[in-house]
């Protein structure tokens, strides 16, 4: 049978500049195992169409194949089951405007959504007059179930396919939960054939990932699931909480196809926490060195700072880690525990971040502003504790507001205690703005933190901050308050 898989138009905030362009793993794996059984289509349509920018309302930009070539394409492959990524919940309009587009064109025609949306909304999605099923969870084997009972043309037995949600005589049906694989190695490696590499290629030397991006990169998946509980965090929807991983080996296999077919040299592991088994991470690292493969890699999704120690540290260093991320998320040890519920010291932030520098990694750090049960000082002292990693050697950080992502324990906070903002969305979801407010800060309470916090950042400027908080008064405050921390830190 025919399956077309779709990567949505990219939309994001003009104010975030063009949109950079990214690998959909979720697609490269599904197409991988659907390969084997069924004829295959990926439409990447950011990646395909990434030089094609449009302003839409919103003051937002959409980046991508139009959905008239979108539409085309699919009427020559002719598919009986159309597969649509929702990673974030922010993309949903994309997606689902593609959705009415293809159903226009062809009403018979499937359509199934997967990601982190279906997965947390999966009853909003299914009341979208163009959505036929969502995959909820791990996607891989209930879209391979999907696709061999269209096939089959045994809709009787959908009910049989675990991790599935669907409209039965206009009342939901939502299966028994979808185990998770519990031996990643069962799985192909992503199916990047598929993919639009030469593009992807192409548009990265234009509009580098992150920024930085100075080599031919690829992205790699190599753990799935986290054990621990963040509120703010919606992994685990997909995920799962348990640690699952690939053998040292098996990730070695996949690091040495993807040079020998592309000629590889810098990957991004995705993983939540590659060093979680500190005896795979040395045996990964060890035989990095050992096969010579001359690649550089960094962790853009951050490392637990309590899973890393000098001699760690030091053989990342030699296997071709250049840049890890450390998400201590405040720097207050009573908001990491209570609120943020990361169970993380704040001192072992302090020492990774040093003993990192000492053997030439480079580290940036992420936090969050705006969490229920946070004050304005709490936060000021995040600010502090970001000067004070900036002087043990840190040279990146990352605010972000606090976002009730659907299905988080935030989310749900937020909700019961009508800290939503007026304006909170679907599409909200996709920008930079604040979308929670207590009795303990407003939102643009946390405009002018998020500001002030981002002058940490050596190439941050006082204009702009102009640019940011439009108050010059308030400008010189936060300036002459970095000034301050900068003398009392140093």
């Amino acid at each position: 049978m025919h399956v077309c898989l779709i990567n949505p138009p990219r939309i994001q905030p003009k104010a975030w500049g063009k949109p950079s362009v990214y690998q959909p793993m979720d697609i490269a794996y599904v197409a991988a195992v659907l390969e084997k059984k069924h004829k295959i289509l990926v439409i990447d349509v950011p990646n395909e169409g990434w030089e094609l920018l449009e302003e839409i309302e919103g003051g937002k930009y959409r980046q991508g194949l139009s959905n008239t070539e979108i539409a085309a394409r699919i009427q020559k492959f002719q598919p009986k089951l159309v597969v649509i990524s929702v990673p974030y919940s922010g993309w949903s309009t994309a997606a689902f405007a593609v959705a009415k587009t293809i159903k226009t064109a062809d009403k018979n025609l499937k359509i199934a959504l997967i990601g982190l949306h279906p997965s947390s909304r999966p009853n909003e999605c299914l009341r979208q007059a163009n959505v036929d099923f969502v995959v909820i969870g791990e996607q891989e084997i209930t879209t391979l179930e999907l696709a061999d009972t269209l096939e089959k043309d045994e809709l009787q037995n959908l009910k049989n396919v675990k991790g599935l949600g669907f409209l039965e005589n206009n009342k939901l049906v939502i299966t028994a939960p979808r185990p998770f694989i519990e031996d990643l190695n069962t799985l192909p490696f992503p199916a990047r054939h598929l993919l639009p590499m030469k593009e992807f290629f192409e548009a990265a030397k234009k509009i580098p990932i992150s920024g930085n991006l100075k080599k031919p990169s690829i992205r790699m998946l190599t753990t799935r699931g986290c054990p621990y509980g963040c509120v703010f965090c919606s992994n685990n929807i997909v995920m799962g909480r348990k640690w699952r991983a690939r053998s040292a080996e098996n990730v070695v296999a996949e690091i040495e196809q993807i040079v020998k077919a592309y000629d590889i040299r810098q990957i991004d592991f995705l993983d939540d926490n590659i060093a979680f088994n500190r005896e795979r991470l040395v045996k990964i690292c060890n035989m990095l060195i050992e096969k010579r493969l001359n690649i550089e890699w960094c962790t853009p999704n951050g490392v637990r700072a309590d899973a890393l120690d000098p001699q760690l540290l030091a053989l990342m260093r030699k296997a071709g880690c250049q840049k890890i991320l450390i998400a201590p998320e405040s720097g207050v040890q009573r908001i990491v525990d209570g609120v943020l519920k990361k169970k993380q010291s704040l001192q072992c932030v302090e020492d990774a971040v040093g003993a990192a520098h000492k053997v030439g990694i480079k580290v940036g750090c992420f936090f969050i502003l705006g969490m229920i049960g946070e004050t304005r000082e709490d936060m000021k002292q995040t600010i502090q504790f970001a000067y004070k990693l900036r002087h043990l050697g840190a040279e990146y950080f990352y605010f972000s507001y606090a976002t009730p992502l659907y299905g988080t324990e935030l989310y749900r906070q937020a909700k019961e205690g009508n800290y939503l903002t007026s304006d909170f969305s679907d599409d909200a979801l996709s920008a930079v703005q604040p979308l929670i407010e207590t009795p303990e800060f407003t939102a643009d309470d946390l405009r002018c933190l998020a500001a002030e916090a981002n002058l940490v950042n050596p190439t941050v400027t006082h204009e702009r901050l102009l640019r940011a908080i439009r108050n010059p008064k308030k400008a010189l405050e936060i300036l002459l308050a970095r000034n301050k921390i900068k003398h009392k830190i140093s």
